[in-house]
């Protein structure tokens, strides 16, 4: 007889259980039901079944594991909820319980372990597929998600090739630490140049940790906790330097791994970080450092003639903190932004999501792509480099998707 699932992590959150109320406007902003419409995967469902597994009625099982799995974790729902329920807490949860018996494990389990869990291993790996099948900086729309490619960018990986210390222009107001992100070191070089010479410009002086690497967000939302704690253990080693008086990242998923998941990971632990909260404290969205410095003066922008439409980071939307990209376009004068429908609907690209669910993942990106082509803009601005890599993947002859740091780099005077 097979032994019982322990349900320890779901078991501690299960209060946020109850809260539910059953009413269903998950269903209205969850990715993967919209296109598929398979009730398990919205939040009311998988909450139904967290509910049973905890309650003896429901047996674990590796189809129920899948479902969870086959979540953007994009956070969407718990936006919506008027109950409250903190999904964020309940997915990470029931990932980490279920992973022994998800279908995807082992071979979610050996790319982790060979990735992020050898850095030095992934790099060298990097520099291989970059070189060989890589996309270059002239031409980012060769970025692939498919079945056939992964996005490297020939020259991958970035963080060797950036200096340690960028001192600012004009008098100093702070020093901000930049963690690249994954997706910024790996796939979007110019996310970087384009954090930096936002902050530079505003009058940060900003360091670049040459030791740093995963923060943890895919062992994270892979159910491999151990890994997650060790790789997010060095980050808060790294980033607790008291000289930081900011910690930012073009990537959203980076912050909020810092700000929300950290603190699911290391909850009840004995060895939890001394330092995660000064931490927490200090992470800032790139998006909001930069508008604090338009509206402070520290930055001003030319006039451009354009048209664009903005699509939301989901981790930057749905996880506390959203990122005011919006109001520092808007000091951007001749600049037309179009709103778009559903611009806060996740893109479908959720890290390792798009790799091993690359179906559902491009009908998602093309519903995304659709909606901005109606709006009748040129150009299609994202909060997070890794949105800017799936939507890259369906880009059309009409739209161009650039990251919305980026654009305004560009247009600084």
């Amino acid at each position: 007889m097979a032994k019982p699932l322990p349900l320890a992590e779901s078991a501690a959150v299960a209060g946020e259980l109850a809260k539910c109320v059953n009413c269903g406007l998950c269903q209205s902003v969850c990715p993967t039901y919209i296109v598929d419409g398979h009730e398990g995967k919205t939040a009311r469902g998988k909450i139904e079944l967290m509910k049973g597994m905890l309650s003896g009625r429901v047996t674990p099982s590796s189809s129920i594991a899948d479902l969870f799995d086959d979540c953007l974790t994009c956070y969407a729902c718990q936006s919506v909820c008027p109950a409250g329920v903190r999904t964020e807490a309940l997915w990470t949860a029931a990932r980490q319980d279920l992973a022994p018996i998800a279908s995807t494990r082992s071979r979610k389990h050996r790319l982790l372990k060979f990735t992020v869990g050898s850095p030095a291993l992934l790099n060298v790996t990097a520099r291989l597929g970059g070189f060989a099948a890589g996309f270059s900086r002239k031409h980012p729309e060769r970025a692939r998600l498919g079945r056939f490619g992964l996005p490297l960018f020939r020259g991958a990986p970035y963080l060797p090739r950036l200096p340690d210390v960028v001192e600012p222009e004009g008098e100093t107001i702070g020093t901000v630490g930049l963690l690249l992100g994954c997706s910024t070191n790996f796939s979007a070089p110019w996310a970087a140049d384009a954090a930096i010479s936002l902050l530079t410009r505003a009058g940060w002086r900003v360091v670049i940790p040459h030791t740093q690497g995963c923060c943890g967000a895919p062992a994270i939302n892979n159910g491999e906790w151990p890994l997650a704690r060790k790789l997010a253990q060095r980050t808060i080693a790294l980033f607790s330097d008291p000289s930081f008086d900011r910690i930012t990242s073009p990537d959203a998923t980076c912050l909020s791994a810092i700000k929300s998941d950290y603190g699911h990971i290391f909850a009840g632990c004995d060895d939890k970080p001394e330092d995660l909260s000064i931490l927490q404290g200090k992470t800032r969205q790139l998006g909001n450092i930069v508008a604090d410095a338009a509206y402070g003066r520290q930055l001003n922008f030319g006039r451009v003639r354009a048209k664009v439409t903005i699509h939301d980071s989901c981790h930057a939307t749905h996880l506390g903190e959203p990122a005011r990209w919006r109001e520092v376009l808007a000091r951007v004068q001749g600049l037309e932004l179009i709103e778009m429908e559903a611009s806060r609907h996740c893109c479908g690209f959720g890290g390792s999501y798009a790799l091993f669910h690359r179906e559902v993942s491009t009908r998602i990106a093309g519903r995304k792509m659709d909606q901005a082509r109606a709006t009748g803009a040129a150009t299609l601005l994202v909060g997070s480099p890794g949105c800017q890599i799936r939507l890259q993947s369906l880009e059309g002859e009409r739209l161009e998707v650039r990251y919305a740091g980026e654009f305004l780099a560009a247009t600084i005077v």
